[in-house]
């Protein structure tokens, strides 16, 4: 016995799509699949990047920390350098005030051929200005300087 003409038709037609349904269904899980292994693949690319700008991170962060560090210790340094300079400069003012009050008050003697060049001396005259304006040797000029401040002799 055969089957009637309108059951084999549509037993035909269901096999065809039952076929093409099967087909499409192979397709999408190929392309699934596809899928699946490029986007593992993508993770594992992103993976490593984030753990690498991890790595460059945490060595940038460690890097700030020491410089940081450094600043600071290099201020605390200028900081303490400059304390000392300031109380070397004041020390250095007070010695200059008290050597100018002593010039100031160092006796002469009234007595001396040599008041009138020792004031000379402390206007700040040089060797041969005390020779060409007092008519002494080299060596008295040179002399006197040294005893009495003003430029060492050349």
């Amino acid at each position: 016995m055969t089957p009637p003409l309108s059951n084999i038709s549509t037993s035909m037609l269901s096999d065809t799509m039952v076929l093409w349904g099967l087909v499409f269904l192979a397709i999408a899980c190929l392309g699934l699949s596809v899928a699946v292994v490029w986007l593992s693949r993508l993770y594992l690319t992103l993976k490593h990047d984030y753990t690498t700008l991890d790595a460059i991170t945490q060595s940038n962060k460690n890097d700030i920390f020491g410089l940081c560090s450094a600043a600071l210790s290099v201020n605390e340094h200028t900081g303490t350098i400059h304390d000392k300079l300031h109380e070397v400069k004041q020390q250095l003012s007070q010695i200059s005030e008290k050597m100018s009050d002593l010039r100031q008050y160092e006796p002469i003697d009234a007595n001396s051929p040599y008041n009138v060049d020792i004031r000379k001396i402390r206007d700040g005259a040089s060797i041969d200005e005390l020779m060409r304006q007092s008519e002494i040797s080299y060596d008295e000029a040179a002399l006197l300087i040294r005893l009495h401040g003003g430029k060492k002799p050349a």
